[in-house]
């Protein structure tokens, strides 16, 4: 039987909340609920409309307001305020981090895709650079933790991050928003304009630019070159502040609408961003009894201060050293990334069937050179370019029959192509065969298809029990070509000019299955068995050892079991709402970097295995009618239950467990895997003056201690920490214009996502960490029309 739809938010409570996972945008069949009621969230986490409170998935949701409202700009914003989430930008290889429960992609191998899909507006995309986009003009982002394998294209073994852009609208309407951030020097500026273009046809435009001096003062000094003499090294020339962060973006939506049976949606975005350096926002530091950093071993880094201050002597690269060496620009690190994306999605609607076809696009490409040893002498740095295009097409056949038995079947392609180049110059050593300082100029060049076909059946056993099943088949086929252009002899890299090919082609078959028990139209209990999948690849490594073979390039896939269970409810006439969800899984042959001393260097393999189990819950609450608290909680135990072949961190003794270049992780956490975290704040909308409406907002959240470095070096690991988020919003009731003061982070905790061990150091306490962004102090005002 076919069970009623329910509707989203008209409006949305404002907060600057952490942790405010429960507030979404309205769509253009949404309502509000009655007067004292909390406002129902729809979501389409299967793919079709249902409410929040009734759909059983663990699914966190953000609409465009709150988004707004916790400065979340971009992606990795996200990671603060969604629990056991983290998401940080690399540099090369995949170009992010991201992480759910403890599960994530390393960001320095550009075979690698996520364990984690970023999902578009229908269209799943696997390379970790989409993160830099805007997030500005959005519906709702919605996040699935967990294993995914049915609706999202692609199926993901630990979660799924869906964005949902803003669709044009029935009646002309537009906004513009500018603000000014204190503490990185940030100006922004975005708005939209929506209405009807002809008939049936409706539109919408939404761009938004901003420019950012950075948080962390460089202060690296001209130096003398300590390996060629007469040589200057040029100190700071990429700017005396990093990350200095200049973002334009432009989306065009389209909604057509000729018949009640068929719509057409199309969106265009371009997204642009420029840095000062790839990576711009990450700080060396020293723990234990070391005060002053060196590289080589011995040689002192001038200004170099060991401390996590926000201060760093990041240096440019002299001009020699760069000469016939592509995408090195002279010397001055820089980051350049832009994409286009499309996607057009059809609806055609007859009888009890729905018929959607959604097409994508997407082109990137990013171009970059980075200084590795974060010295003002730049003895170790990097210069790439990946270019990668990607086409999707999905075919979907849902139906809505008055009877117990429903379905949905579907078919998914994809093809992808992908050029990646990367050289690396390491202490200056001259090559005489290319007359340049590189020790390699790799070319990899790597295609690939993908298909599958998945299914669900969902059986009403009662008014109250619900049953669905279903199961993706994939199929991956990958081929790489891969060469050292350049390949210094001193490095024992693979001879230049040998090409190196290999193929992968694998099968999957991933089944879930859900029971439902709708205890009545407001509260519901769920039991999940799900699986997850993420195809093996061909590894692109940045220094492809001279053992390397097609063979043992090659990695496997990546596989999830496990159960969930989750209850959720509306309570107290629907004032107070309530997620619970346990879940249990195991993790296989998770993709991980770990030393191979067959191959003499740093490889992909299948080495680890991990237990993850735990408990969220959140709760929103209408404690009075212009008082809302909302709070979340969550307890993570993610391990490696097997890592026999970890590489050692810098400086690692037998003593310390590491034998032959390997350590065993097994009982170890999994990186960015706090065991708590929690979090608790409040709206509230005093009637202070008349006319005007004024929410003040509060919020307090705490993640436990956790590890940061694959290798688990001490020096990566993370204390635990507490965030404050305040804001303030005014505007008069019914009108045009709002002023906000918005703060995030307000006890400027500064504290890593990401660490690696300090390039040119052999000392296990100089450590390079990847951090947040500092406190923000935002003026902010809104012009609605």
């Amino acid at each position: 039987m076919k069970r009623p739809q329910a509707a989203a938010v008209a409006s949305c409570a404002l907060p600057v909340s952490a942790l405010a996972l429960a507030c979404a945008v309205a769509s253009p069949a949404s309502f509000a609920q009655g007067a004292g009621q909390l406002e129902e969230v729809v979501v389409t986490a299967r793919k079709r409309e249902e409410s929040l409170q009734r759909v059983p998935v663990a699914v966190s949701v953000l609409g465009q307001q709150a988004l707004r409202d916790n400065l979340a700009d971009n992606l990795t914003k996200l990671g603060e305020i969604a629990p056991q989430v983290s998401l940080s930008q690399g540099g090369s290889g995949t170009g992010a981090v991201i992480t759910v429960r403890g599960v994530s992609s390393a960001s320095n191998d550009a075979g690698l895709d996520q364990s984690v899909a970023i999902e578009v507006d229908g269209v799943p995309i696997s390379r970790g650079q989409v993160i830099s986009a805007s997030l500005f003009d959005l519906e709702q982002i919605q996040v699935l933790q967990g294993p995914q394998a049915l609706f999202f294209g692609k199926n993901s073994p630990a979660g799924v991050i869906s964005l949902s852009s803003a669709r044009p609208t029935e009646e002309y309407e537009g906004y513009v928003t500018a603000g000014y951030e204190f503490e990185a020097d940030q100006t922004f500026i975005e708005g939209a304009i929506s209405g009807p273009i002809a008939g049936s046809l409706k539109g919408r435009l939404a761009v938004r630019a901003s420019e950012m001096d950075g948080w962390i003062d460089n202060e690296a000094e001209p130096v003398a070159d300590f390996l060629v003499p007469g040589v200057t090294d040029p100190g700071a020339a990429h700017g005396d502040t990093l990350p200095e962060e200049d973002i334009t973006a432009l989306r065009l939506g389209l909604l057509w609408t000729p018949a009640d049976s068929f719509d057409a949606r199309f969106t265009y975005l371009h997204n642009q961003q420029e840095r000062n350096a790839g990576n711009a926002s990450s700080e060396p530091f020293c723990v234990g009894s070391t005060t002053a950093p060196v590289i080589a071993g011995v040689v002192p880094i001038p200004g170099g201060d060991c401390k996590k201050n926000r201060r760093t002597v990041h240096g440019a690269v002299a001009p020699e050293f760069t000469v016939n060496i592509p995408y090195s620009n002279g010397g001055i690190p820089y980051f350049d990334s832009q994409f286009d994306f499309a996607a057009l999605t059809l609806n055609l609607q007859f009888d009890a069937l729905t018929l959607t076809s959604t097409t994508g696009y997407y082109d990137q490409t990013v171009q970059q050179m980075s200084v590795s040893d974060w010295s003002p002498y730049a003895a170790i740095w990097a210069a790439s370019k990946e270019e990668y295009d990607l086409l999707t097409q999905e075919l979907r056949l849902s139906s809505s029959f008055d009877g117990p038995i429903n379905f949905m079947l579907g078919v998914y392609y994809e093809t992808f192509d992908r050029e990646f180049f990367n050289s690396a110059d390491l202490f200056h050593a001259f090559d005489v065969e290319s007359q340049s300082y590189a020790a390699v100029m790799m070319d990899a060049n790597n295609d690939g298809d993908y298909t599958s076909a998945f299914g669900q059946l969902t059986w009403d056993i009662s008014d109250a029990l619900e049953l669905a099943v279903g199961a993706r088949w994939s199929d991956d086929q990958k081929d790489a070509s891969i060469v050292n252009l350049v390949a210094n002899p001193a490095y024992g890299l693979y001879p230049r000019g040998e090409v190196l090919k290999s193929s992968y082609d694998d099968s999957n078959v991933s089944p879930e299955a859900t029971l439902s028990w709708y205890l009545d139209d407001d509260q519901t209990l769920y039991a999940a068995y799900k699986t997850g999948y993420k195809a093996g690849g061909i590894s692109n490594p940045f220094l492809p050892s001279i053992n390397a073979t097609p063979e043992n390039l090659q990695f496997e896939p990546e596989e999830a079991e496990g159960f969930e269970v989750g209850y959720k409810a509306s309570l107290l006439e629907r004032r107070l709402r309530l997620d619970l969800v346990a879940y249990s899984y195991d993790y296989k042959d998770l993709q991980v970097v770990s030393y191979n001393s067959e191959t003499i260097s740093f490889t992909i393999n299948n080495a680890a295995s991990a237990d993850i189990e735990g408990v969220q819950g959140s709760f929103e609450w209408l404690l009075l009618d212009d008082l809302t608290l909302r709070g979340n909680f969550g307890y993570n135990k993610a391990e490696y239950s097997s890592f026999p072949n970890a590489q050692c961190y810098p400086g690692q003794t037998e003593a310390q467990g590491c034998v032959g270049g390997q350590q065993d992780l097994a009982g170890e956490a999994l990186l960015r895997a706090p065991d708590w975290t929690y979090s608790i704040g409040a709206d509230y909308s005093p009637a202070l003056i008349s006319g005007w409406d004024t929410t003040v907002s509060v919020n307090a959240s705490y993640s436990d201690e956790f590890e940061t470095a694959t290798d688990n070096a001490p020096a990566g690991h993370q204390d635990d920490f507490w965030l404050l988020n305040a804001g303030l919003r005014v505007g008069p009731q019914h009108g045009h214009y709002e002023f906000a003061v918005i703060g995030r982070n307000l006890t400027d905790e500064y504290y890593m996502l990401n660490s690696n061990g300090w390039s040119g150091s052999s000392n296990p306490e100089q450590q390079v960490g990847f951090f947040n962004r500092p406190r923000e102090i935002v003026l902010q005002a809104t012009l609605r029309f």
